[in-house]
């Protein structure tokens, strides 16, 4: 840090506008792309080569990961197994999951799919690949998320699916709400149903998406009228009072206009009636 007083002003904003057009090459470069997957380090130093030239060792062991901070990108790092080296034996190899700014959910998840955990050579051509975890790896690493319950456009498989993996939601699996609900077939493009909270409703099918609480922010910031965000009570099969989560609703004048689907019990039912 003590070096940072060689540097000029002048150095520092010309290094900047430098980084800056770089960073917009990189990102085109990786459009398209939901991470890059870059080894954790090219060698493993010894202490005694630590302390000779610590800065210098440092960088090295970076080659494939300075960049992270740099181009504010976030990454997760996972043991990726070991590697034989002969007669110096066995050093443990890993694996950097790099992925945008605000991605975490994204990077967390895909590291989950490669992780291995340290063992020998010999144990792991023994015993096979190991078992995936039963919970998400976000889950497990202790990421913050929110439950996003859908119910129309934003399902798996429908139109408006990318908007959320595009701020790196991951699917929760599926869900429904309690038997208070109605739902609509709304007048916009692409299609959308409105979920509205009524005294006599019906169980409403759904599905459960985990998104950070930035990409949250982000997408209800982008969300158009007469869509909203509220709590929704979900099912959950004690036939008592439910769990609440974030989810899908519409504004009550654009439900009151639109056709009751409620008698369907949700979106995809209701498309099914529309193509049969």
């Amino acid at each position: 840090m003590t070096a940072a007083g060689d540097v000029s002003g002048s150095a520092y904003v010309r290094d900047r506008v430098r980084l800056d057009a770089l960073a917009s090459e990189c990102d085109r470069l990786i459009a398209g792309f939901d991470a890059l997957l870059v080894p954790t380090a090219p060698f493993q130093p010894t202490r005694a080569e630590v302390a000779a030239e610590p800065v210098a060792a440092n960088s090295r062991v970076g080659t494939y990961t300075n960049f992270c901070n740099l181009l504010d990108m976030c990454g997760v790092a996972v043991p990726a197994g070991v590697v034989d080296e002969g007669d110096a034996g066995e050093a443990q190899f890993g694996v950097t999951v790099v992925a945008r700014a605000f991605h975490d959910a994204v990077a967390l998840d895909l590291a989950r799919r490669v992780v291995v955990a340290p063992r020998s050579v010999a144990a792991a051509e023994a015993s096979g690949p190991l078992p995936r975890p039963d919970r998400p790896w976000p889950e497990v690493a202790g990421a913050s998320s929110t439950a996003l319950f859908v119910v129309g456009a934003h399902l798996r498989g429908q139109p408006l699916e990318g908007q959320l993996t595009a701020l790196g939601a991951r699917w929760g699996g599926a869900a429904r709400t309690a038997p208070r609900y109605r739902l609509s077939a709304l007048d916009t493009v692409p299609a959308k149903p409105g979920l509205t909270r009524v005294d006599s409703g019906a169980v409403i099918e759904g599905e459960i998406w985990h998104l950070s609480d930035g990409a949250l922010g982000r997408f209800l910031a982008a969300l158009p009228a007469p869509m909203n965000l509220g709590a929704v009570e979900l099912d959950d099969g004690t036939g008592g009072d439910g769990t609440w989560v974030v989810g899908f609703g519409c504004a009550a004048d654009a439900a009151a206009a639109a056709v009751d689907i409620t008698e369907y019990g949700g979106w995809r039912a209701y498309l099914g009636a529309l193509r049969s």
